[in-house]
């Protein structure tokens, strides 16, 4: 976050910053894309074939890593000598300047797709080893790089800096990962037997997950084709709420989706759909539990917590206004986000690989219509964006939902809709105790930073000791749970 607030206090919400992060969307699309298969399909081929045979695990993953970082390579040859054709059709509606600094970034970053590639392997195989530290604090490297050359280059090289805070910081990371494979057991071939018999058992699978990775990354590559013709500053707008978003969801979604995962799989290979039920319908609700306050206290706070992070430099009261309304909107997908990440992994436990790829096209045709209707409906119209893509997250996971109750009947739909309303009801009271109790604290003449910050905390404390207290005097399910594995916690510490 600190890389964040720094660039935007260098370049804040303008046509400078929408050329960075138009120049981004391809790299980040193709990485996505093509190193997705190695973690679904190879990583657990690795761990299997690793308690057998240590050296045949090493030169199996060897062989799909060397492939993967040449494909890597060549699409990072092809981007730089076709910058200038990836942006003007990927980002059609920027201006001649702007496209102009955009092609000059892309070409600084076009290797870090290479380079991002090694970093993904090398952190799959370190996970795989059941080594989280050094990748988890491996990304503080592209933050400093960042860091360092805004802060000593930004006035020479302008926008561009942060392009090369991106590719030097990925470099350091791949350089600073290597060892650690190596010391903990992963030992590089240069080898590329493409012929392995789980190698060819897993490409059947391969251009299925391809075409799934394609289309779950397309929607922000159409968002930002849409953006490109929108006001100078829309670009970064969405850039901006779009990564605060993403916190949360960083925190406890991914997280809490793999801890899950692993039991829903085992409960579908063993066809325990009790069981089943039970999983799906108490992850759904204790999630609902935790993002929908979250998402209506975001939304509430939307502006004072922008205006504290960025509001700075060349990040002004108009930049903060804009990146607020979209942040709003964004928040809006925080439970539908996580809810639609859990139903997928459990079509995956099934196999229902085609059913995951309808609904992913479905996904992005109603993010296409619904974004050209609201950008014509919405001021700003990024706003637009936004909202599409929040109820385009909504309705996939209610597809994905009424798909698994055609293979799982009665997934307690109606339980799950009432501990949902109920919940969205004590969060709106809770939202609106945050406003009242911010408007009270804040007014025009507090702008020093500590009377800010009181003043945001105050109004998130009090919102959540409101839900809370609501919670426990309705005696909601989901608080019980909670309060009951606190508690247990608590007491296993003091014995």
């Amino acid at each position: 976050m600190l890389k964040e607030m720094l660039v935007a206090g260098y370049f804040g919400v303008s046509k400078t910053m929408d050329s960075y992060y138009a120049a981004l969307t391809i790299p980040d699309s193709i990485i996505g894309a093509i190193l997705s298969p190695f973690t679904i399909l190879f990583i657990p081929i690795f761990i299997k074939y690793k308690l057998e045979n240590e050296d045949a695990a090493n030169r199996l993953v060897s062989t799909i890593s060397n492939f993967m970082l040449l494909v890597l390579l060549g699409a990072s040859l092809l981007v730089f000598a076709f910058a200038g054709a990836v942006i003007r059709y990927a980002s059609p509606g920027l201006d001649a300047e702007t496209a102009l600094t955009a092609v000059k970034i892309l070409r600084i970053i076009s290797f870090s797709m290479f380079f991002g590639g090694a970093v993904n392997i090398l952190t799959g195989i370190l996970n795989a080893l059941e080594i989280f530290l050094w990748p988890a604090i491996s990304g503080v490297f592209i933050t400093l790089s960042t860091i360092f050359l805004i802060l000593v280059f930004a006035d020479k090289w302008g926008v561009s800096v942060v392009g090369w805070g991106l590719l030097v910081g990925t470099v350091l990371q791949a350089v600073f990962l290597f060892p650690f494979a190596g010391k903990y057991g992963f030992k590089h071939y240069s080898t590329l037997d493409l012929s392995h018999p789980e190698i060819k058992k897993a490409l059947n699978l391969v251009l299925i997950l391809l075409i799934g990775s394609v289309l779950s990354n397309l929607n922000s590559v159409i968002n930002r084709f849409l953006a490109s013709w929108l006001p100078g500053g829309s670009i970064a707008a969405l850039a901006y709420a779009g990564k605060l978003v993403q916190v949360p969801s960083i925190i406890f979604s991914s997280s809490i989706a793999a801890a899950i995962y692993p039991f829903l799989a085992a409960q579908a290979a063993e066809n325990k759909i009790e069981d089943i039920k039970y999983t799906v319908s108490m992850s759904i609700r204790m999630s609902g539990f935790i993002f929908i306050p979250l998402g209506v206290m975001m939304m509430v706070l939307a502006r004072p917590a922008i205006q504290l992070l960025f509001q700075r430099g060349a990040f002004d009261a108009a930049a903060t206004d804009l990146t607020s309304q979209v942040f709003m909107f964004y928040s809006l997908q925080l439970f539908s986000g996580y809810a639609l990440v859990i139903l997928m992994r459990l079509l995956f436990a099934f196999q229902d690989l085609m059913v995951i790829l309808k609904v992913l096209a479905v996904n992005v045709v109603l993010n296409l219509v619904m974004s050209v209707i609201f950008i014509k409906l919405f001021n700003p119209p990024a706003c637009g964006i936004a909202l599409s893509s929040s109820l385009g997250a909504f309705v996939t996971a209610v597809l994905y939902f009424l798909a698994l109750k055609k293979r799982v009947s009665n997934l307690h739909g109606l339980a799950i809709l009432r501990s949902l309303s109920r919940i969205t009801a004590v969060s709106l009271v809770s939202g609106l105790t945050a406003f009242l109790v911010y408007r009270g604290m804040s007014s025009a003449s507090q702008s020093a930073l500590p009377e800010q910050l009181m003043a945001l905390a105050a109004a998130f404390f009090a919102g959540s000791l409101v839900f809370v207290l609501i919670s426990s005097a309705f005696k909601l399910e989901e608080f019980q749970k909670v309060y009951l594995l606190v508690k247990t916690k608590f007491s296993r510490a003091q014995t």
